[in-house]
Formats: structure tokens, C-alpha cells, sequence
């Protein structure tokens, strides 16, 4: 089939997750112009609904303007939405709303859910976990640069030292909304879940904080709901690299500032004063370590710029 509209009715053989027994789970998947990660996608999640005893539907929230995922083949416990606000807290607000099991699942369109995803979920679902993050592992279409592999395998890879069924709310730096799953009950206490301030990135920072620090939530490691990340060449590269952790370094910031106060006010000074201590000395390592440790060098520069990111995270907001 491929989406003719964005209406769901039930039938008996799915039935509308509206009227049916909790918990049910929702999957939520934004979109943004990845049309042929689509289809292996689906056909990983049809594998599982059968392995749950509870009805699952996959809300695809396509925020591209023009709709462009609309045309994609889809099973039939598929529902297409089109959010033509841009920015992926726009996009995962609008899924949130859409979404009609007790628990939502977020799953990004470059994520493809290993064997026993689902079961992991549903379980945990099952017990009442208001907050669930399961692992991420990288998958590579074409080898990376040696060099880079560590550092890609630390931004594409969520791999925490955790037992299985471990509170992790203290690590949740490590953390992202990519697998994970929240009960509707806890999603509803920040409205709306993802702030638009952070439409370029960093919404789900923003929320993980509102939980653990203003409502207590405890966030629950599950590794057996294993995602692989599809990391494309043009991703595997130096420049994405240096890109992403000087957005990373002023998020770091730029979530402290949104708090407000004087308190506030005092960590983002003393992570720019971080920030700097990284840019002068983990820069200087870099220069000095090029000419005999390429992959250790290439360590440091990110480090270095991921401190830059620190004392420049005004400049985000100023764009913004």
C-alpha cells in the first residue's frame, strides 16, 4: 500500500490503538527526506509485531514540505503524517500528538531495530517503566578512515557501563530520544514534550533534564532493544566530525542558560571556563601529536573543538 491519507480505522485484525488495552505501543519515526531508509525499516519492525501481544502501530511524521515520503510503500500498521514545520521538535511534538498507544517509542529513520527490539520494549512497557533507552550500534555501508572509526563509534554508538535494567538518570549526557521509549503519563509532564527553542538539535536534552530534574523520572537501561545506525560516507568524515561536537559543546551551554537564575549563570561560566582549558591544551596536543599519532591527534582536535563549542554557545542562540 502507500499513504492515500493520514486517516486510521481500525480493522479486526489491527485494531485502532484508541479503544485498545494498555499498554499499546506507538513508534514514532520522524523523517526528513530519507526515503530509502524507509523500507528496511518497516520490514525490521513487521518482523517483530508478531513477537508482542500487544498492538503496535509506526506513526511516520514526514517533515519534509513537500511531503516526500509520502509515495513509500508502507505495511498496513504504518500511518503517514505530514508536519510541514520544520525542525525535529516540531516533528516529534506533532508524532507525540499522533501517537495513541500508552507508550511511544521514538526511532529515528536511520535506525534499523535488531532481532528482540520490540520484545525489549514491550516488557519494559509491560513492568511499568516510565523511561526506557535502548543500545545503539553503528553500522558503517562503506569503511571509515581508521583514524576516525573511535571517534564515530563514540557519536553513533550508545553503549553505557550499565546492567541491564539499571537506572541510568546520572548518565543521561550519553542518552538520546533515537530508541528510546517514554510512557504517555511521563511525556505529558513537560508540555510540550520537546521544546522549539532546540529545533536544530538538542530538544531531547532539553526534556531528558525537565524529567530527571524537576519530576524524578528514572530512566532505565535496556540494551537488548538494539538499534544498528546507518552512518553514510558522507557522515564518516573529519568535517561532520568537527561540525557535530562543536554543536554538541554548545548545547552543553546553551541547555544551562534556558534554566534561568543566577545558579544558571554559574555553570554556563564554568563550563566556558571548561571549554577554553579544552581549546588551549587539547589544541596544543593536537599540533604536537599530528606528526607521529594521526588518530590520537584527530582525538584531541575534537576535543578541542567540542571546547570552542562551549565558549561559543551564544553564537547558536543569536543565530537562532
Amino acid at each position: 500500500m502507500t499513504f492515500a491519507d493520514e486517516a486510521f480505522q481500525g480493522t479486526p485484525e489491527r485494531p485502532d490503538l484508541s479503544t485498545a488495552h494498555a499498554p499499546a505501543l506507538s513508534i514514532v519515526v520522524p523523517t526528513f527526506r530519507r526515503e530509502d531508509f524507509l523500507p528496511p525499516l518497516f520490514q525490521a519492525v513487521a518482523a517483530q509485531i508478531g513477537t508482542v501481544a500487544v498492538p503496535v502501530e509506526l506513526v511516520l511524521v514526514d517533515n519534509s514540505p513537500e511531503g516526500s515520503a509520502r509515495a513509500v510503500p508502507a505495511p498496513d500498521f504504518v500511518r503517514y503524517i505530514h508536519e510541514p514545520r520544520s525542525g525535529v521538535a516540531h516533528a516529534r511534538n506533532r508524532g507525540v500528538a499522533e501517537a495513541r498507544g500508552g507508550h511511544v517509542i521514538f526511532l529515528d529513520d536511520d535506525e534499523t531495530p535488531a532481532p528482540g527490539w520490540l520484545v525489549a520494549f514491550a516488557d519494559a512497557a509491560a513492568h511499568g517503566i516510565r523511561a526506557s533507552f535502548g543500545a545503539v550500534e553503528p553500522f558503517y555501508p562503506q569503511d571509515p578512515p581508521p583514524a576516525l572509526r573511535a571517534p564515530l563509534d563514540r557519536v553513533f554508538s550508545r553503549r553505557l557501563s550499565a546492567a541491564p535494567g539499571a537506572e541510568v538518570q546520572h548518565l543521561r549526557a550519553y542518552l538520546g530520544s533515537g530508541n528510546s521509549m517514554f510512557s504517555r503519563a511521563t511525556l505529558a509532564l513537560v508540555d510540550p514534550p520537546f521544546d522549539t527553542a532546540f529545533n536544530a538539535g538538542g530538544e531531547d536534552v532539553w526534556l531528558f533534564r525537565q524529567l530527571v530534574d524537576r519530576h524524578g523520572v528514572p530512566m532505565v537501561w535496556r540494551p537488548d532493544a538494539l538499534v544498528h545506525e546507518i552512518v553514510p560516507p558522507h557522515r564518516a568524515s573529519l568535517s561532520f566530525l568537527r561540525h557535530r561536537r562543536f554543536s554538541d559543546g554548545q548545547l552543553r551551554c546553551l541547555v544551562e542558560s534556558d534554566a534561568g537564575g543566577l545558579r544558571a549563570a554559574g555553570r554556563v561560566a564554568l563550563w566556558m571556563a571548561v571549554g577554553a582549558t579544552q581549546l588551549v591544551v587539547l589544541g596544543l596536543a593536537a599540533i604536537l601529536t599530528r606528526p607521529f599519532a594521526q588518530a590520537r591527534s584527530i582525538r584531541y582536535r575534537l576535543a578541542a573543538t567540542g571546547g570552542a563549542g562551549k565558549l561559543l554557545w551564544w553564537w547558536r542562540k543569536v543565530r537562532a
